[in-house]
Formats: C-alpha cells, structure tokens, sequence
C-alpha cells in the first residue's frame, strides 16, 4: 500500500501546490521522486514525531495540507496530544498517515503492533479515520480525503498486500463500498484483512454457504445508512479487524447497534485484548489470532450452526 500511496500523492501534488509531506525519518528511496519533483515541499522531521505533527498543523494554518507519514505506532501514540490540540481542536486539515498499521510490521514485536490506534483516535472530536481494503481503495479514498479538507488518519498496510478491487473503485468518505452480496451472513471488514475474509467467502460458496462482503473504509464517520440495510438484510454479521476488541470497527458498529432495537447475531473477529508476545510473519500472527482465512472460514461455519 505505500508504494501506492507514494504514486498517487506524488501525482496529486503535481495538480496541487498546497500539498506538503513530512515524513519521521523513513522511507529515504520511497519519496526519491516526491523530493526530486517537489524539493521544497518535502520534509524529513527525524525521530520527532509530535514535533512533526506541530509543524503540520502550522502548515495547515497557512493554507497547506499537510500530510505527515511515518510507522502508525509512531504517527499515533507519539503524537496524540499534538493530534487532539493541535490539529482536530481547531479541525485543521492535516492527514496523518500511520504506514504498517494493523499486524503489518508483526515481526518486529508489540512495539510495532498498531492494533489499538483506531480505539486512541476515535473518541477525539473532528478526526475522521480512514482504513482502506487495498492500494486501489486507498487511491481513491486519499483524493477524497485531500479534498474534505478535515483532520484525518489514514490507515494503511506496508508493502505486497493483495488487492481486493481489479480497478480503482469509486469511493465516498463515510460510506461503505459494497463488494458483492449474499445470503447467509455478511463480513463486514476494515482494512486489507479483508481479503482473507474473501477468501473465505469464495470456499464458503462451494459448501452453499453465501457471504456479502462489505468494506468499511471508514470507520468515523461510520456509515449507518448502509449498516441499516445490512441489519435488515442479513440476520447473521461478522466484523472483521486487524485491531483490538476495543474501541475499533466492531465497538462503533455495536455502539450504533445498541440504538437500533433490532436483534441480529454478530460474530467478531479480531486481535483480541491482549498483546502478542511471540514475533513472527503477518500471515503466522493471523492464523494465532484467528482472523486467517481458514480461521474465519472456519469460525462462520460454527457460528451458523448455533
């Protein structure tokens, strides 16, 4: 996903002058053609992350939009003062883009593990939080976000993950994207985890078990018109996150589902409550915390039988 991220900004800031990139100290080769296109509006603010996040919302008051790139552990729990005071108090319109989010960087420990960011950025007035299936979703959503104009976090994978649309989908900040419908159950994702739940879904189909798929791109604001029809729709749901139980994608969905009255089952699949302690590859922490694709696989057909 950052390799497309890199593209796409790269273009955008060709058409819009007003784009400004900071990034913590990382990813020097990424944006060889950004700085070498743009000099002048590029920045590397070094290990400095809240500091980053201050010059950001500086900039945004001078009419930039400022987009400030680094580790997603880095670009939230460093800054998240910065983030609640500096930038979504006065709703300036910076966009805070935390790279490896999720189980993306597994290998490197609970330090890297970015599986509680959307529960810290999510009870804080303004900020709208973006996570998008795959490179071509994230396209699409980040014109929007420049666009919008409003505090955001952009949450996005590393490098290699698969992509869940063939081409570039249309995208509506705030709304949902329908993948495809079905009968049984619907997945409702956030993320590139997503497309381990497709996978399950295509194996599901020759037992004659049949899933909609939907990706929640955005998390806040969430999408409740279309959650209404999926709750109309479907008596069996399944919320799928590379995140913990809390404060995440499954807390909106059932915050807002508390107000609603109605009576579906939900199965929610996630990284549970408690930190990974064993290093390894994103695949091997998936299959631990059950959110692989034969886990979910698996645990759609169990919770059908109930």
């Amino acid at each position: 996903m950052r390799n497309a991220f890199v593209d796409e900004i790269t273009k955008i800031a060709g058409k819009n002058k007003k784009i400004v990139l900071l990034a913590g100290d990382i990813g020097y080769k990424l944006f060889d053609n950004f700085q070498k296109k743009y000099p002048n509006r590029f920045y590397n603010c070094g290990v400095a992350e809240a500091n980053m996040t201050t010059t950001a919302a500086g900039l945004a008051l001078k009419g930039f939009i400022p987009i400030t790139y680094t580790i997603a552990t880095f670009n939230v729990y460093k800054t998240v003062e910065q983030i609640k005071i500096d930038i979504c108090y006065p709703n300036l319109g910076v966009i805070i883009v935390g790279v490896g989010s999720g189980l993306s960087y597994a290998g490197l420990g609970a330090t890297h593990h970015a599986v509680e960011d959307v529960g810290v950025l999510r009870s804080i007035p303004n900020i709208k939080i973006v996570s998008p299936a795959d490179s071509n979703e994230l396209r699409s959503l980040l014109r929007n976000i420049i666009k919008n104009k409003k505090p955001t976090y952009l949450r996005i994978g590393k490098k290699g993950e698969k992509n869940i649309y063939k081409t570039v989908p249309k995208t509506i900040l705030g709304k949902g994207n329908v993948i495809y419908d079905g009968k049984n159950i619907c997945i409702i994702a956030t993320g590139n985890v997503i497309v381990n739940a497709n996978a399950a879904a295509i194996n599901l189909r020759k037992k004659n078990i049949y899933c909609g798929l939907v990706s929640m791109h955005t998390i806040k604001p969430l999408d409740r018109n279309l959650l209404n029809k999926i709750f109309k729709k479907y008596k069996n749901i399944v919320i799928l996150e590379e995140h913990t139980s809390i404060g995440g994608l499954s807390s909106a969905v059932s915050e807002y589902f508390m107000e609603t009255g109605l009576r579906n089952r939900f199965l929610k699949l996630n990284t549970g409550t408690e930190f990974i302690l064993k290093s390894g590859s994103q695949k091997e922490a998936q299959k631990k915390l059950n959110i692989s694709s034969e886990a979910i696989e698996k645990k759609i057909k169990t919770f059908l039988k109930k």
